[in-house]
């Protein structure tokens, strides 16, 4: 991934903007006044796009919507400079084109912490399906025409076929890199060489087009490159197969495995891969599992819009389903387009139905966001179908049948919902079961399998406190993990009645634990809707009447979205909760807003890193600066800091090294049901004392 360069537009503070990028190690490539703004960004070597559009954003917005196809065909980042008063704006934001924001105040650290998350976008999306199915084009389109850098001696070796392409003689097989350049016009040389460039450095695949005159004669070429990386990892080199096409035939060939509309994969590369996860033996089950998502009223925005808008739509749609993958960080799916307004997503084993519900919760929720295209707010809704493929399927239509059959019947219900087609009763009503009303029927009849994760004192090595988690084992969507629960009680409308269900029963759990645990603290996860409800307090500090649960114990768990939804509010809440000794932490910190400026205006009194982010501790220097930074000030203001995922003695040093006060995560213990709870917590103290002895 390339790491070195930026590429830089900004309107008003420019040298600010570059000052800040360079405190981040980073060079910046600035747009220079009066020149195209898209081909400034693909002359340079950068992946990761920055428009400042602190004080303009109407200018911000337009720059960035120019950036937005190049950015994407590189298949970068483009990350919005925002000012506080533009928080409003986002959706304008992303639907310009930005894959990422940051908020003004922020200083370098800050913004290194927001390139990195862009940098690991970028990662995510080129091993993700979208890049998969570019692969698989590339794959196929099996052209024989193709030629190979050494990166040592510099030569680019031929092969004959494409130096007949090229109106070379036969007999020509290699050249130096400066010859083969040579061959084009000077503003396509200067401009290959630095994609290719940048494809060397950041060791990926792409591709590079370009005219070149061939015998009096303009033709289109397309070299589909890749690195040439040896044992070590070290990009040695880049090899290429070329082809000659125009326009037309290029559109034609990669279309069938790659949607030209959306560039999300076709039918026939979704069929592909498909056949491929069904045919043979299955290492997991289900092998596949298909969502088809049907989208609403565009029938109408064609008939009032117009075709060039509604297309413009569709790729709005591709964008937001893009991203849902990205930030769930799902790597084992393909995207595509069906064709129409219908798209598709097929998951990959190891996979279990509770991931592909999950995920269609979260895509079905962003169409409760409008669209805006050239200043026109469009509204959208979406139907969702899932099937999971069994032990006797082994073709993909046989699944995508399944989920046409669920998508059929959830259009027959409210916008933005989804059905699941239960194997095996075809001819059943009943197998397109509603999840929130499973997970309503669960919370209610007291079903759900709370467990407990200790949280360990990392200078005496006592569990000092621990995080409730919940799940549910279902019968036919498998292990629904808390953060599917959370999400399917949010979207069914009774999120906060779910929320204090679970605050009841690990009060009631908490309130038993034995008299060695009395300084054990117990920490619950709060979500937004619960911060948003006006008797929140009020009912909390009944729950704690009823279960005798000491209220100095109880720790509440935000998420930072949750926390910033109104700060003003949030302020006088989280006051009232500390005024009656109940202490609050910041959940998953880098994942959300990732800002460090409103921390200091909130009463928080523990700061957990999340784990991708406290893994860094073990990467670059640069990685190591970030999570020293977010320590130092954590601390500086008086918070402990909780590191999260802790897997290895090793991980944990580093961290107590950098000034973590806690720690949670496998190290210790995977989250216990309560039965085990005490037990653990006391053979484990008792282990600590003798070491300490």
């Amino acid at each position: 991934m390339q790491k070195a360069s930026v590429f830089l537009s900004s309107a008003r503070y420019r040298r600010e903007a570059a000052t800040a990028v360079k405190s981040t190690g980073r060079d910046v490539a600035l747009h220079l006044p009066g020149e195209d703004l898209a081909r400034g960004y693909r002359n340079s070597q950068a992946f990761v796009a920055i428009v400042d559009a602190r004080g303009a954003l109407d200018i911000g917005l337009n720059e960035m919507r120019m950036l937005a196809q190049a950015v994407s065909r590189r298949r970068g980042g483009l990350l919005a400079l925002l000012s506080r008063s533009d928080a409003a704006a986002l959706p304008r934001v992303y639907e310009a084109g930005a894959t990422h924001y940051l908020i003004s105040p922020f200083g370098g650290e800050q913004l290194g912490t927001a390139l990195r998350f862009v940098d690991r976008s970028i990662r995510r999306m080129r091993s993700s399906g979208t890049e998969a199915a570019m692969a698989e084009a590339q794959a196929q389109l099996a052209v024989s025409a193709s030629w190979q850098w050494d990166r040592d001696d510099g030569s680019v070796e031929l092969s004959p076929d494409l130096a007949h392409i090229l109106g070379l003689a036969p007999n020509v097989r290699r050249m130096s890199a400066r010859e083969a350049l040579g061959m084009l016009p000077r503003a396509e040389m200067v401009r290959v060489g630095h994609e290719l460039r940048a494809m060397l450095s950041a060791s990926v695949a792409g591709e590079v087009e370009h005219e070149l005159e061939v015998e009096g004669a303009e033709r289109r070429i397309i070299h589909h490159v890749r690195p040439i990386v040896d044992d070590s990892g070290r990009a040695t080199g880049l090899s290429a197969t070329v082809e000659d096409l125009d326009a037309a035939a290029q559109q034609q060939r990669l279309s069938l495995h790659y949607d030209p509309l959306t560039g999300l994969a076709s039918p026939t590369s979704l069929r592909a891969r498909l056949n491929q996860a069904l045919g043979g033996e299955h290492e997991h089950q289900p092998a596949a599992i298909a969502v088809l998502i049907g989208i609403s009223r565009m029938g109408q925005v064609n008939a009032v819009h117009g075709r060039l808008i509604a297309d413009a739509l569709l790729q709005a749609v591709a964008r937001r389903l893009r991203r849902t993958l990205t930030e769930r960080d799902i790597d084992n799916a393909v995207a595509a387009r069906l064709g129409g307004a219908e798209f598709a997503v097929a998951f990959f084993g190891p996979v279990m139905l509770s991931t592909a519900v999950f995920f269609s919760q979260t895509f079905a929720k962003v169409f409760e966001r409008p669209f805006v295209i050239e200043g026109k707010v469009i509204h959208l809704a979406c139907r969702i179908g899932i099937a999971a493929s069994d032990t006797e399927m082994t073709r993909a239509d046989d699944l995508l049948h399944r989920a046409s059959s669920a998508l059929a019947t959830a259009k027959e219900n409210d916008p933005n919902s989804f059905q699941v087609y239960f194997a095996g009763r075809a001819d059943d009503p009943a197998r397109l079961a509603s999840l929130e009303q499973v997970v309503r029927d669960a919370a209610r009849e007291g079903e759900l399998d709370i467990r407990y994760q200790p949280q360990v004192d990392a200078v005496d090595g006592h569990v000092a406190g621990v995080e409730a988690l919940v799940r549910y084992a279902h019968p036919v969507y498998g292990l629904l993990t808390a953060e599917t629960l959370l999400a399917t009680a949010d979207r069914g409308e009774f999120g906060v009645e779910f929320g204090r269900h679970i605050i009841r029963q690990a009060c009631r759990e908490a309130a038993a634990w034995p008299d060695d645990m009395t300084n054990v603290r117990l920490s619950v996860n709060v979500t937004s809707e619960d911060m948003r409800s006006p008797d929140f307090v009020r009912e909390l500090v009944r729950i704690i009447d009823d279960t005798g649960f000491p209220a100095e114990r109880l720790t509440l768990e935000i998420t930072e979205g949750g926390l910033v939804e109104n700060l003003e509010r949030t302020a006088t809440m989280l006051t009232g909760l500390r005024d009656r000794h109940i202490r609050i932490a910041i959940d998953d910190f880098g994942t959300g807003y990732s800002s460090l400026a409103y921390l200091k205006s909130l009463p928080l009194d523990y700061l957990k890193i999340d784990k991708s982010i406290a893994a860094d501790i073990e990467g670059e220097v640069r990685d190591k600066i970030i999570v020293r930074g977010v320590v130092d000030m954590a601390r500086s203001l008086g918070m402990t800091v909780i590191a999260e995922g802790v897997e290895t003695e090793a991980h944990l040093e580093l961290l107590v090294r950098e000034g973590c006060n806690w720690y949670q995560g496998f190290l210790c213990s995977e989250a216990l049901p309560p039965d085990r709870l005490p037990g653990f917590c006391e053979e484990w103290n008792s282990r600590q004392a003798l070491v300490s002895a």
